[in-house]
């Protein structure tokens, strides 16, 4: 009797367990103070390092490694991924860290968020009674992630957060005097190369876009022609695991430029992942010739 009594009382206890968490609300999105104090978790770097901006009232960082050894050629300017820090692992860290010794100090940005991917647990008194219409889309199309609405004014933030954030370069980058290229991947690059053909940022003495790509299908397909029809010097890395929308205008982009004779465009194609470190020496060693070449910096 006691070993049933035990077995009943488990089990209730699993029940009650398992309605407390279906009963707590979804997670919601980080505020912007919970993002930023993610943002400035960098104990790990030197305090020289370590500069910050302010936008919209929140402090982000930015992370400056000056120039190393006799050449002072000017400054890249970093902007990661989206979603990712000032000193996001991988690629972007590795040419921060390494692109000094060739005359250039470094100035890596806090890249722009996305948006939370959408929530689509619905609650009980919403479930629709049998028989009632119950699908807002049609069965043969993916759910939105996001509605259109919210979709364009993140946007929109994202666009001022990157025009906020270079309009206070000038000011923190003062001491690095010389030429000035904007080295950006992914969405990060995406959404760059809108500001720029847009003319809502200065132009850069080179640019280099790593993977570039737009979330949006419409925008990414626009994104070819506006990287094209760019005047500066543009350096375009495409890896083979780049992501599927920017894989999928790779060759579209290198098209465009030739076709609307872009002569300072380059496309270069490299032969192994950025998940590989080989891949990441591979990319700064073009990122140094190319933009020493091309800037005219001695």
């Amino acid at each position: 009797m006691a070993r049933i009594i035990s077995l009943l009382f488990c089990l209730l206890l699993g029940f009650t367990t398992i309605s407390s968490r279906a009963a707590d609300p979804a997670t919601a999105a980080p505020t912007p103070a919970e993002v930023s104090a993610k943002k400035l978790n960098n104990r790990y770097l030197p305090e020289n390092e370590v500069k910050q901006i302010t936008i919209d009232n929140q402090p982000y960082d930015l992370l400056v490694r000056p120039w190393e050894g006799k050449k002072k050629l000017g400054a890249a300017i970093i902007l990661p991924a989206t979603n990712g820090t000032a000193d996001a692992p991988g690629l972007m860290a590795f040419v921060r860290r390494n692109i000094n010794p060739a005359g250039w100090a470094s100035l890596s940005l806090t890249p722009p968020t996305e948006l939370p991917a959408a929530n689509f647990a619905t609650a009980a008194t919403e479930v629709t009674s049998p028989g009632a219409a119950q699908l807002s889309s049609p069965s043969n199309k993916p759910s939105p992630k996001i509605k259109p609405e919210d979709n364009s004014k993140h946007l929109q933030e994202q666009e001022d957060f990157l025009v906020q954030s270079m309009s206070q370069l000038d000011a923190v980058g003062a001491d690095y005097v010389g030429k000035r290229i904007l080295i950006t991947a992914d969405q990060s690059a995406g959404l760059l190369i809108s500001l720029l053909s847009q003319k809502k940022i200065a132009d850069p003495d080179v640019l280099i876009v790593i993977n570039p790509y737009r979330e949006d299908e419409k925008l990414n397909q626009a994104l070819a022609e506006q990287l094209a029809k760019l005047t500066l010097p543009i350096l375009d890395i495409q890896s083979p695991d780049g992501h599927p929308a920017s894989l999928e205008t790779a060759a579209n982009r290198k098209i465009l430029a030739v076709t609307l004779k872009s002569p300072n465009y380059r496309q270069t194609s490299l032969a192994l992942n950025l998940d590989n470190e080989s891949a990441w020496q591979n990319c700064l060693n073009a990122i140094k010739g190319f933009s020493a070449r091309m800037s005219g910096a001695q």
